[in-house]
């Protein structure tokens, strides 16, 4: 493999990482909700520490390529799908439309 080739799964695993982190912590923190003392401050606490870290890390994963942030980015979406598949809560009762 070249080292191009390396880099470009690596932005691939790196925004899996990240999408993982993001979505896992959006999914902990509104599982916490109800249960909270301040769920305003939970919840934009959370939003604020995930939001920045995640584009902190696609800063560093990026390093001056936009071809590595497209790819993470790709690796982030597919993150998000497998968690929103995942984690869904099973129907009851729901009546079908």
């Amino acid at each position: 493999m070249t080292t191009g080739t390396l880099h470009i799964l690596l932005a691939f695993f790196v925004g899996l990482g990240i999408g993982l982190f993001y979505f896992g912590g959006l999914w902990w923190t509104v599982t916490r909700l109800p249960n909270a003392q301040r769920p305003g401050l939970w919840t934009m606490g959370s939003f604020l520490v995930r939001t920045f870290v995640s584009l902190f890390c696609f800063y560093l994963v990026m390093d001056r390529r936009w071809e590595r942030l497209l790819i993470s980015l790709l690796g982030f979406l597919i993150a998000r799908a497998v968690l929103v598949r995942r984690l869904r809560p099973l129907a009851k009762n729901v009546p079908n439309h």
